[in-house]
């Protein structure tokens, strides 16, 4: 499960992401509510450990360049379920950027998780991160990823 420094998303069925028909969506604005869709359940996967979900939402291919400048692939990054635990936070996404070239999409925002430590103090950490996706057997999937930290 990839983690923008403890960040996460998990999909609802009422989503249907995966079974959408094969093609491009037909208009932006849909193509902009599936992306956003993708892209929360991705939040909440982390939170949850998910990685049925990461492991149908990353393409084979699929690369992850960190924070610190680490590059991960599909591989590693599903290996990482063993560590994994889940935990309690949210998640949201300012600042949305989408831009959409035929079957494929860059996708830039602005990231908030905040969780709560053993202590009980809360942590909010912001990172801006960008996707590719690419829309393949008529769901989107991962090709690429990249996140900075924001002071």
């Amino acid at each position: 499960m990839r983690t923008i420094s403890v960040l996460a998303v998990g999909l609802f069925p009422a989503f249907g992401f995966a079974q959408q028909p094969a093609g491009p969506s037909t208009t932006p604005e849909l193509v902009r509510r599936e992306i956003i869709a993708v892209e929360e359940h991705i939040g909440q996967a982390n939170f949850d450990c998910d990685y049925k979900f990461f492991a149908g939402v990353e393409a084979p291919e699929f690369i992850f360049t960190t924070a610190a400048g680490g590059v991960v692939t599909r591989a590693e990054d599903l290996a990482g379920e063993k560590d994994c635990r889940p935990s309690k936070g949210t998640y949201r996404l300012d600042d949305v950027r989408i831009m959409t070239l035929d079957s494929i999409v860059v996708f830039n925002a602005l990231a908030t998780t905040t969780t709560t430590k053993a202590s009980g103090e809360r942590v909010a950490r912001t990172q801006r991160f960008t996707d590719v996706l690419v829309r393949r057997d008529g769901r989107w999937q991962l090709v690429a990823g990249h996140t900075s930290r924001v002071p």
